[in-house]
């Protein structure tokens, strides 16, 4: 669905529309549950993330600004979800206890320290991106972490391509002064 075609039915549901939500939700859930599944590498905990933001949206559509793009909007207050999913303590000891990706030789027989150094720089990784500002842990996750392109991470924060990869340059160089401190300390 083009994002006129999104921007038109947001317009709509903001004005009493309901008919135009269902719409919304049906074209847009599978990019959000992907989005989700990204921060938690769980499919009915990325349903379930997904299915909150609908809620947020139908309780909140008030605040989105017909003048600028619904998706832009409904991918920020889902991020929002998906972040303050992680921030909870079971859910960090969840993921740091996650093992490598498959691309990486989980597979039996791999190297069973490389798994643990890899859960180790995983788990100092996650403590180093809480020092970022908000800002820049945003973008450094979206385009590290979840693997969207700098252009398309760009238009979901809303922000200039320019300002984006400003950021990311000091995110990653700021990421990588704390991981030094970090690994100095060990």
């Amino acid at each position: 669905m083009s994002d006129e075609v999104v921007n038109r039915l947001a317009r709509a549901f903001r004005g009493g529309d309901v008919e135009s939500y269902r719409f919304l939700v049906e074209s847009l859930t599978r990019p959000l549950i992907a989005m989700a599944y990204r921060y938690t590498k769980n499919w009915e905990t990325a349903r379930d993330l997904t299915q909150e933001t609908w809620v947020r949206v139908y309780e909140r559509i008030d605040h989105y600004d017909p003048a600028r793009p619904f998706n832009n909007w409904l991918f920020t207050v889902h991020r929002n979800g998906c972040l303050n999913h992680l921030r909870s303590a079971p859910v960090r000891l969840e993921l740091a206890c996650l093992e490598m990706p498959e691309s990486a030789g989980t597979h039996r027989g791999s190297n069973p320290l490389r798994r643990i150094e890899h859960s180790e720089f995983m788990q100092m990784l996650h403590r180093a991106m809480e020092r970022l500002s908000e800002r820049e842990r945003t973008v450094f996750s979206l385009v590290e972490i979840e693997h969207y392109g700098q252009a398309e991470a760009a238009g979901i924060l809303g922000m200039n391509p320019a300002t984006l990869r400003t950021t990311l340059h000091h995110a990653r160089k700021n990421l990588a002064g704390i991981l030094r401190k970090m690994e100095d300390i060990s």
